[in-house]
């Protein structure tokens, strides 16, 4: 069992929670982003991977080439010689992405605790046991994600 999915334009990292006086929240722009890949997800993706299931997760992050770079420095970059060294970092990229495939929940006032409002890929996001996640260049942005069942191997 497996999912494959892209989430088109740029990646976006991670952000924060903000936290005022008597609330804790997470910015607009990251819960958009997880819904956003959670939506991606699901409708590539019809099921929910076993609850107790070892998974492996494999990102790919193509970032925009910038315009004013010259054309033997966009060749570097296409050909995977130059690598993007920029924000947002590695791990705000896995983070989010990684947070978008859980379920998202809300917290009920009325039965003091947290409720599933959409469903995820999986249970929870400590079900992944191997991670891999690059940062390249494209013409096109994007963020790649595929999601399979860990056989423990470092075969793929």
């Amino acid at each position: 069992m497996r999912v494959e999915f892209t989430i088109e334009g740029p990646p976006v990292g991670k952000a924060r929670p903000r936290v005022t006086r008597t609330v804790t929240y997470t910015p607009a722009k990251t819960a958009r982003y997880e819904d956003l890949v959670r939506y991606t997800a699901i409708n590539s993706f019809k099921g929910v991977f076993d609850k107790d299931e070892p998974l492996d997760v494999k990102i790919i992050a193509y970032f925009e080439i910038p315009k004013s770079w010259s054309k033997k420095r966009k060749a570097l970059c296409l050909s995977g010689i130059e690598l993007p060294t920029k924000k947002p970092d590695i791990d705000n990229i896995s983070k989010i992405i990684m947070d978008g495939m859980n379920p998202k929940t809300k917290r009920n006032k009325q039965l003091h605790k947290m409720v599933e409002v959409m469903r995820g890929i999986y249970h929870d996001d400590k079900q992944v046991t191997t991670l891999l996640v690059k940062k390249r260049y494209s013409e096109r942005p994007r963020v790649e994600v595929k999601v399979m069942k860990d056989l423990g191997d470092w075969s793929e």
